[in-house]
């Protein structure tokens, strides 16, 4: 199995990141009523996690978790095509064994669909603009090595939890996941769709601009095989 590292690093960290985003709301829903206080416990566990898992899986997949992460490596020849697809397997079926176990850790039903709305365009819009900055910020700061990566990223989406309305799911496997539970964090059916193709906006805007602001002048890292 050339690829079997590259899958595992991804499939493990992608179950991981769901557990704890979908594992932290349950618990939060479980001792609170109190929605502003849900919301910091799973932001936290989330941000802890993101720093924990980039750290431990950047020098075995380039902890990506993240289909369009994955896809922006691809666009910016980080990541060679014939990988992307075993990235992408990966991450969607790691985020679905998450949430499956997030799930079941807390006697709900394995697979339950979500009836949690999250519509409109102001949410749209967000979604775009937390996509949009995480990749940016990615790019920004692969640089400087994969502990700055997992603070930067880490930092981010704990911000995001905040000031975005979307909460900042910016990512399309962790969107599918979570219409899987009827929770704090999941999201109905409906408007997964939606999310996914705000991510890939914001995705694409932000790998143009990267292009254009961060890859001009620096000569590009050597591409994942």
């Amino acid at each position: 199995m050339k690829y079997s590292k590259f899958f595992l690093g991804e499939f493990i960290g992608s179950c991981f990141l769901v557990m704890i985003i979908v594992g932290s709301g349950i618990m939060a829903e479980n001792l609170t009523n109190d929605t502003g206080i849900m919301l910091l416990a799973n932001t936290i566990a989330t941000g802890a996690g993101l720093f924990v898992l980039i750290t431990v899986f950047s020098d075995v997949s380039g902890a990506h978790f993240n289909p369009f992460v994955s896809l922006a490596m691809f666009l910016t020849k980080k990541l060679k095509g014939n990988l992307l697809p075993t990235y992408i397997s990966a991450q969607i079926l790691g985020c679905l064994l998450g949430v499956a176990l997030a799930n079941f850790f807390f006697e709900h039903q394995i697979f339950e669909l979500s009836t949690k709305s999250r519509d409109g365009i102001n949410i749209f819009t967000s979604e775009i603009v937390a996509t949009f900055g995480l990749i940016l910020i990615i790019f920004g700061s692969l640089k400087k090595g994969s502990v700055v990566v997992a603070s930067c990223v880490a930092f981010y989406i704990t911000a995001g939890y905040w000031f975005t309305s979307s909460t900042s799911f910016a990512n399309p496997a962790v969107a599918i996941a979570r219409t899987f539970t009827e929770s704090f964090t999941g999201i109905n059916y409906m408007y997964t769709p939606v999310y996914i193709l705000a991510e890939i906006i914001g995705a694409l805007f932000a790998v143009f601009v990267a292009k254009k602001m961060l890859f001009n002048n620096r000569t590009r890292d050597k591409t994942i095989s």
